[in-house]
């Protein structure tokens, strides 16, 4: 073997023990074939008032439906102010990254609701939102949260504790002339603000703190392998 051969072979080599290095490094999931992923969601409304049919999206990193500190998309205003999922759900699809989309069940308060999703190791990111229905714009929910997985690329198992967040699309009143639980529907005062957390119910119109009002978390998520 003559000398260039030589290094050669040996660059191959060390090339290969490399990029078998850097594969042993990776995380569950992050080589090959996506695998699939079913869980069971449950969530728990720990508020006094309704929480609407839940917006659920399934996606990859790449993507983000809401995020604190930005201007709520037109779906999610909707959402906020009046509880429909179709409009927040049809911005996701459209959306690269994204795996899944569903609407999950109404919440009554102090109860709960499951759901199965099912997604992908590629695409285990969870965004999720739902509307309290005793404030004017008012949601809770996660976004972008990674599903738990474990060591050998089964689902894991989770709790998160969630607030509730303003989505700055309609001014808190506490009006029955603007809020859903109170017979008001689509006719708030718009604002164009970015979501932030949700100061709470204040009690400056119809809406009363020891009726209506919640503590420091507004929904509980738990994750199940399903």
């Amino acid at each position: 073997m003559n000398v260039r051969l030589r290094r050669r072979t040996l660059g191959t080599a060390l090339a290969a023990a490399t990029a078998t290095a850097v594969l042993a490094a990776l995380p569950a999931g992050a080589v090959g074939a996506s695998k699939p992923l079913n869980y069971r969601i449950t969530v728990t409304n720990l508020t006094p008032s309704d929480l609407t049919p839940i917006a659920v999206v399934a996606h990859d990193r790449r993507t983000t439906v809401w995020r604190t500190g930005r201007r709520a998309s037109p779906g999610l205003a909707e959402l906020a102010k009046d509880g429909g999922t179709s409009r927040l759900l049809s911005e996701a699809r459209g959306k690269p990254g994204v795996r899944r989309t569903i609407s999950a069940p109404r919440v009554a308060p102090r109860r709960s609701t499951t759901f199965r999703l099912r997604t992908t190791t590629a695409s285990r990111r969870l965004t999720l939102a739902t509307m309290l229905v005793c404030t004017n714009d008012g949601f809770t929910g996660v976004s972008s949260r990674a599903l738990p997985l474990r060591k050998n690329g089964k689902p894991g198992r989770a709790t998160w504790t969630v607030s509730a967040y303003d989505a700055g699309a309609e001014r808190n009143t506490e009006s029955r002339s603007h809020v859903p639980c109170l017979g008001a529907h689509g006719v708030g005062i718009s604002t164009r603000s970015s979501v932030k957390r949700h100061p709470g119910v204040s009690g400056r119109g119809d809406l009363r703190p020891a009726t209506h009002g919640w503590g420091k978390n507004a929904a509980r998520i738990t994750i199940r392998p399903g």
